[in-house]
């Protein structure tokens, strides 16, 4: 959370699932967050930071610029100070964005089956 004299101070600490990450999150002011994200990756349990920028659109106009314009400052901290390795960046303007799916397809994309190319039929005669 960042105040009014635009220092950075933690907002809480929750506790919680990938199911109830969005609730966690406020949907009416801009906010960082980081979730610990356990998931399987080449048959290996795993846990991955995920860093998530949420702007509603109805937030005063200058939290959004004070906001975004922290960001960068604020992953260089939670690198350099907290040692967190971010595996994923997320933006949303609404917690509710952030659903399980969303972040799961982050980690394991679609595999999308390629189609060979499709000769076209000779033209009739005319």
């Amino acid at each position: 959370r960042i105040d009014q004299s635009e220092t950075i101070a933690l907002a809480g600490v929750e506790d919680t699932d990938v199911q109830g990450l969005a609730a966690v999150i406020s949907d009416t002011e801009p906010r960082y967050s980081f979730f610990r994200y356990p998931h399987e990756v080449d048959g290996q349990q795993t846990n991955s930071i995920l860093f998530i920028y949420t702007c509603p659109s109805g937030s005063k106009v200058k939290e959004r610029m004070t906001y975004a314009s922290f960001k960068k400052m604020v992953m260089d901290v939670a690198s350099t100070e907290a040692g967190f390795e971010v595996a994923k960046k997320l933006e949303a303007s609404s917690p509710s964005e952030i659903t399980p799916e969303m972040i799961r397809e982050e980690f394991q994309p679609r595999q999308e089956q390629k189609q060979g190319f499709a000769r076209p039929k000779k033209p009739g005669k005319r």
